[in-house]
């Protein structure tokens, strides 16, 4: 009697294991890593939140800036297809001076990766950059002298830069840089090399 109890019970729960709406076994597969940037995983935690609050310091700087540049502070200026050439680069300054200085940059393709440097002026820089959906993280730091770039990111924390460039129209772009006070904002348009000062980023 206990036997047959015993087999009815099996017979019941396999039936319901069985039955549409019973207990399912889930078999899982390899769980794939999650790979960051590699400027998620070089910027500091205090220069993400710089770069996080870039454009609503660009939003800031708009009212202090003639009418005809304000259009290169708003966040939806930025295009898709964002890839910088190798190359020359006017870089004038976007501020509300009536004669704003043009300076001169160089992008340069290296074994690290895309790298900028600032040649000319105030405000000298250099680091390299990171692409990032419509835009490239510009990570580096303040050099000595125009032209140098011999400081790079995280070498020294006061020296530190952090930004971006997007394209905002044809052969044009933008580089945000967070500052202390207000953002560096420069619009960069290139020239042919032969017009560019000397000082290409080293490789």
């Amino acid at each position: 009697m206990i036997r047959r109890i015993g087999s009815l019970l099996l017979v019941l729960l396999l039936g319901a294991c069985g039955a549409e709406g019973g207990p399912r076994v889930a078999v899982l597969g390899p769980v794939e890593p999650v790979v960051l940037p590699v400027w998620q995983t070089t910027i500091t935690p205090s220069d993400t939140l710089r770069l996080q609050s870039l454009p609503a310091a660009l939003a800031d700087l708009a009212p202090r800036l003639p009418a005809r540049t304000r259009p290169l502070t708003q966040p939806d200026a930025a295009l898709a297809y964002p890839a910088l050439s190798p190359g020359s680069y006017r870089c004038r300054a976007v501020t509300a001076a009536r004669r704003p200085a043009t300076d001169f940059c160089y992008i340069s393709e290296t074994p690290d990766g895309l790298a900028f440097a600032k040649q000319t002026g105030a405000n000298p820089a250099a680091g390299y950059l990171h692409l990032d959906g419509k835009r490239y993280i510009f990570l580096g730091a303040r050099q000595r002298r125009a032209g140098e770039n011999g400081l790079g990111y995280g070498a020294d924390s006061s020296r530190d830069l952090v930004g971006m460039i997007e394209r905002v129209g044809n052969f044009r772009w933008r580089l945000a840089i967070a500052g202390t006070a207000q953002p560096l904002l420069y619009e960069l348009t290139p020239v042919p090399p032969e017009q560019q000062p000397g000082g290409r980023m080293a490789r």
